[in-house]
């Protein structure tokens, strides 16, 4: 099986594994121009011709007016998607309000961009009606996340696949669960799907980006499966006790 049927398998399997999406759904999918979002588009379209069940996606483009250096290339990357892919793009432009704690967070700028992000998302879920919200980790990102929540949350709690909102009424699902980043570089590049290095400010000094590095990519250089067995283990862990949860972020 070629890389691309392999991929596609994958995020079917982990779509009716949790039981991301129903019939009618109307899902967001927030864009960025970082190789795993732009994967992200590409095989949910594709997957989707195959699925049992009927959905509709509205594409987003989140503009951090409080981190401008994030957005970049904007207007020719609107034009790829509008022009080449036939898909209508929305550009929502976010701020934290002035009174928002998050401001003072200086050296959490992960914390306050993921904040603003998904806040923006769940308002834009009600004006169109919409149940779930797309992300795009994968496999590496949730072991990097529980790592995160061990070391500086002292606590056991994994990014899950299905993150069910009942406040909101809404869901977050990460149909990408089963893919490995190194798998999803692949596919971009042979397929040359454009897209844009990550340019955050803070990227390179996050704790996220550390663990990657450090622990992550260091330990899978001496133990085979690393990361693979990590995440089956929390997985099963996941299944097991909080699938019927509210398990929220």
């Amino acid at each position: 099986m070629n890389l691309n049927e392999n991929l596609k398998k994958q995020v079917k399997k982990a779509i009716y594994d949790f039981d991301m999406i129903q019939d009618w759904e109307t899902i967001l999918l927030w864009i960025s121009w970082w190789k795993d979002s732009m994967f992200l588009w590409y095989i949910l379209n594709e997957v989707r011709k195959t699925l049992k069940n009927k959905f509709e996606i509205r594409w987003v483009y989140i503009f951090k007016e409080f981190l401008i250096n994030c957005d970049i290339e904007f207007e020719e990357k609107r034009k790829y998607f509008e022009e080449v892919l036939k898909i209508p793009l929305e550009k929502i432009n976010i701020n934290l309000p002035e009174d928002s704690k998050l401001n003072d967070w200086v050296w959490q700028n992960c914390q306050r961009c993921a904040y603003a992000r998904r806040i923006a998302m769940m308002k834009l879920c009600k004006k169109y009606n919409a149940t779930k919200i797309v992300l795009w980790h994968h496999m590496d990102d949730i072991v990097v996340t529980t790592f995160m929540n061990m070391i500086t949350g002292r606590k056991l709690k994994i990014m899950p696949p299905v993150n069910k909102m009942s406040k909101w009424n809404i869901s977050f699902i990460r149909p990408l669960a089963y893919l490995r980043e190194s798998d999803i570089q692949k596919f971009v590049t042979q397929n040359n799907i454009p897209y844009s290095p990550c340019s955050c400010p803070v990227w390179e000094d996050t704790m996220r980006n550390k663990i990657k590095k450090e622990i992550i990519r260091a330990n899978e250089k001496i133990i085979p499966n690393y990361t693979k067995n990590i995440f089956w283990s929390l997985i099963k862990d996941f299944k097991e006790k909080y699938k019927n949860c509210d398990y929220s972020m």
